[in-house]
């Protein structure tokens, strides 16, 4: 080690203070587990059952058990490895993190309600379009006999309904777009004994539910338009140009038609909807004062049996672990504050409204992940070992000119300068091979110069980027647009984390690819925490910033160790499954179930990969008969 202290010591200013610090920053000693918790955002916030063992294995644990996923592999492996439709990845789900959500969720609400002496009640329904598989809806029911579910189609209400089977108490809000045939099923499921509330998002609506509906049979929703904005990536669901609930002079035509037809006391509940993966927790203030103000002017207007405001989802979860560990509750806080906000600035001295929420995100999000084979590694640059004398000389003088930089700012102009002088395009293949070689070789000394001359105040752009971008792709067994989809349609984030290596220093980063012949088919994309300093990979590359930033490249241990290893892709639980794609004609992976029973893990084979002829019959070939999964093969042989 000593060694290589001297080296770097020679290699640059005596006495440089920024250098020391560097030097000590890159002592491999310092490096812990901690760091790389840190690093990944692990063991913390939304990927607490998340940890790293003291050999550097990902690991699970839940009620202080564990278990490594190179365990859970091999246990996949071992006992389905012979079966038809067997593939190598699989997505692993985990109900019972379903549950301590829920939990988490609902002692949220008490301890704010506790210590506001806020006197409404709680309750809450799970919207089953996040995720309508029956491995999430059936451990919500599971988790708490009082909640409720949501549906937003005819189809999602038939299976609310098998699902919820004699539990007719559980409430059921009926949402979306009601024809005639939508409104007949509610009317049959309302007289067989269910409790369903319809939701009004239009004066037509409610002209068909009192022609069809008799008042004492009929429990309304309002859903109304919060003309307000909020921040997060779906905050056009609030607003007058939202595609749902009423506009303001539709509350006045609906509420004259109800009361036109004796339908006014059937109104219970007044919901609203800002959005998905709100991310920021003060605006629920702003809008629970917007939803308590017109709950009580519709009281006023004539609604006496409201008594409810439904606030909807928005609830976010952590996929960057940049939020508080206490997000639940300052979700709560958020929104009960606000109403006895807009209670204490109109001298309101009423009971309060219940709370009812609708959060699926936050409920299902962490249940799935993704576990990938690496099939390959490969390099994007030729190595760097086995120079010709010509381009070994170009190496040193072009190296000898950007050691000699002061500035990260003209690092980058002689960086420009030696890509302005290799412009012109090589004229043979050989002579590409040595310009890349060339290229590798000096970005490699660039890299280091940044970590040399950076500090705290360093700053990521698009040219330093580009030099820090990863010289390596892993070939993954997955497809990004079946398993991530929302990646690819809204660039939502999610955290990729290496099962092995993770209790060293990264050596570098590199790019997860999937085997779909879609250049979208990738995750690349890392979120670096914020650590007032820059915390840099054995050959340079970013892992934190000073300020919390995304960027791009998925820290590995050692290079050597990737291929047949595995990635983990988190917090798939909500929407992936539901709007997955079959690019390429690669269908679902396989379904592994882990539970913890009696303080042993169970891991349950529940469903194969979607076979070929399954996936050929949806796009209409009803001939091809093969029973095979579309994805790589883990046969070596």
């Amino acid at each position: 080690m000593a060694e290589k202290v001297s080296a770097i010591v020679r290699y640059s200013l005596k006495g440089h203070t920024k250098l020391q610090r560097w030097v000590n920053a890159l002592n491999m000693e310092e490096w812990s587990i901690e760091r790389s918790k840190l690093v990944f955002g692990l063991d913390k916030k939304d990927l607490h059952f998340l940890d790293i063992t003291e050999s550097g294995d990902l690991e699970i644990k839940f009620e202080n058990h564990s278990i490594t996923f190179d365990k859970i592999v091999k246990m996949v492996d071992e006992a389905n490895s012979t079966k038809t439709a067997y593939t190598s990845s699989f997505t692993l789900r985990i109900p019972q993190l379903i549950t301590s959500q829920m939990v988490k969720l609902k002692d949220s609400f008490a301890l704010v309600m506790e210590e506001l002496k806020y006197s409404g009640e709680y309750g809450a329904v799970y919207p089953v379009k996040v995720n309508q598989r029956k491995d999430c809806v059936v451990p919500v029911l599971q988790s708490d006999i009082d909640y409720g579910l949501e549906a937003g189609t005819k189809a999602e209400l038939y299976l609310i309904k098998t699902v919820i089977g004699t539990e007719k108490h559980r409430l059921i809000i009926c949402n979306g777009a009601k024809d005639p045939e939508y409104l007949k099923t509610i009317k049959k499921f309302v007289e067989e004994g269910y409790n369903i509330a319809i939701s009004i998002e239009s004066l037509y609506e409610a002209q068909m539910i009192t022609e069809l509906l008799q008042p004492e049979q009929t429990n309304i929703v309002y859903r109304i338009k919060p003309y307000l904005t909020v921040r997060g990536h779906w905050s056009h669901s609030a607003g007058r140009d939202s595609k749902f609930g009423l506009s303001i002079h539709d509350l006045f035509d609906v509420t004259k038609l109800l009361k036109e037809r004796g339908f006014e006391k059937c109104v219970s509940t007044v919901l609203g909807h800002v959005g998905s993966q709100i991310t920021a927790i003060d605006d629920f203030r702003k809008f629970a004062k917007f939803m308590t103000r017109i709950f009580y002017e519709l009281k006023k207007m004539g609604l006496k049996k409201l008594h409810r405001i439904d606030f909807g989802g928005g609830l976010p979860i952590d996929y960057t672990s940049s939020h508080p560990s206490n997000l639940m509750e300052l979700y709560a806080s958020a929104l009960i504050s606000g109403i006895l906000d807009e209670m204490e600035d109109n001298s309101i001295k009423q009971k309060p409204p219940n709370i009812m929420i609708e959060s699926g995100r936050g409920i299902t999000a962490l249940m799935s992940l993704v576990v990938i084979k690496a099939l390959e590694l490969r390099s994007v640059f030729p190595k760097v070992d086995e120079m010709k004398d010509e381009i070994r000389e170009k190496y040193e003088t072009w190296e000898e000119d950007l050691r000699n930089s002061a500035s990260v700012s003209e690092l980058m102009d002689s960086w420009n300068e030696f890509h302005s002088a290799y412009a012109s395009s090589p004229k043979t293949l050989e002579m590409l091979h040595d310009k890349e070689q060339l290229i590798g070789a000096l970005r490699a000394v660039v890299r280091k110069q940044i970590a040399r001359l950076g500090s705290s105040t360093l700053r990521s752009d698009s040219l330093v980027e580009r030099v820090w971008h990863p010289d390596h792709i892993v070939i993954g067994n997955f497809s990004v647009f079946n398993s991530i989809g929302d990646h690819v349609l809204v660039k939502q984030h999610f955290p990729v984390i290496p099962i092995i290596d993770l209790h060293v220093r990264p050596e570098t980063t590199v790019r997860l690819v999937d085997i779909t012949c879609d250049s979208d088919g990738e995750i690349s994309q890392f979120h670096r925490k914020g650590t007032g300093e820059v915390w840099f990979t054995r050959d340079y590359r970013p892992l934190t910033m000073p300020t919390a930033e995304m960027g791009s490249g998925i820290p590995i241990g050692y290079s050597k160790n990737v291929q047949g290893s595995y990635f983990v892709i988190a917090l798939l639980g909500a929407y992936q499954d539901v709007i997955e794609m079959n690019h390429n004609l690669l269908g679902d992976l396989p379904d592994v179930e882990l539970r913890l029973v009696n303080g042993k893990w169970q891991v349950k084979w529940t469903k194969s990969a979607q076979p070929m002829d399954e996936i050929l019959r949806d796009v209409g070939y009803d001939d091809i008969q093969v029973d095979e999964d579309p994805y790589m093969s883990n046969d070596e042989d």
